[in-house]
């Protein structure tokens, strides 16, 4: 596989970097996120207007470009859709749908609800939602 250069690194790193935000950095940073959280939409739009589900949207799948723009990386358990998927239940379980865990169909919204975790966490620091093993 090859993926075009990402000098950006992923949003992982950039989370990283800070624990949170104050309440006024993350005013400030509204237009930031909004940008990231945009991006990564318009992205999952395009699979899904093809059919595929990405399923695993996650700070670490969200690289940043020379222009600073998301690319949606690994695409490792991404899944054509189909109506009858609630035996498949890939994913990061910080990031998954409720009707991913609980093995019930499931369409592209799932995409969606990782990404408002996503954004959760990077406006607050911490998983919405943590599972241990």
């Amino acid at each position: 596989m090859v993926l075009d250069y990402m000098p950006g690194g992923d949003l992982r790193y950039y989370m990283g970097q800070r624990k949170y935000l104050t309440e006024e950095e993350a005013s400030n940073s509204l237009f930031i996120l909004g940008f990231i959280i945009a991006c990564a939409v318009l992205g999952l739009e395009y699979m899904h207007t093809k059919g595929i589900m990405h399923r695993d949207v996650k700070p670490e799948n969200l690289v940043v470009d020379k222009n600073g723009y998301i690319c949606i990386t690994d695409l490792g358990i991404a899944r054509v859709l189909s109506p009858d998927n609630g035996n498949d239940t890939s994913g990061t379980p910080g990031y998954m749908a409720p009707e991913v865990i609980f093995r019930q169909n499931h369409g592209v919204a799932v995409d969606y609800f990782a990404l408002g975790v996503l954004a959760y966490e990077c406006m607050r620091g911490i998983v919405l939602f943590f599972m241990s093993a």
